[in-house]
């Protein structure tokens, strides 16, 4: 890997699975997400209406947790192929200081901001 010692490179994979096995047990956790659906036997509009919410916040955090997990088992893919800490878009190496405050970053913070201001 291109500008990451050994290491560092040992710490990030560790930081990386260490994340990975809280990540699966909040999945665990959380269980399936019910339907909205599933509401209809509340008592009022009020409560019916508080529970789609809450289903709706609960199944968000299910998928934001399933997509950082995508993104924890694509780092650890590319520690053990060699790419890891290259820009995805740039194909630039990615500052270690970046890879150890987010070690599933793919992207160098310069392209991270083109993506988040949608110019990626």
């Amino acid at each position: 890997m291109p500008g990451i010692r050994k290491t560092e490179k040992e710490k990030l994979k560790k930081a990386l699975l260490e994340q990975r096995v809280e990540l699966v047990e909040e999945l665990r956790r959380h269980g399936e997400v019910e339907e909205p659906g599933g509401t209809s036997d509340l008592k009022d509009s009020e409560e019916r209406a508080s529970s789609v919410t809450d289903l709706w916040v609960e199944s968000r955090i299910v998928a934001d947790d399933r997509n950082l997990l995508e993104k924890i088992d694509l780092a650890l893919e590319k520690i053990e192929d060699g790419s890891y800490g290259i820009c995805t878009n740039c194909k630039e190496v990615i500052p270690v200081a970046r890879l150890l405050a987010k070690p599933s970053a793919s992207l160098c913070v310069s392209c991270q901001e083109l993506k988040d201001t949608g110019k990626l």
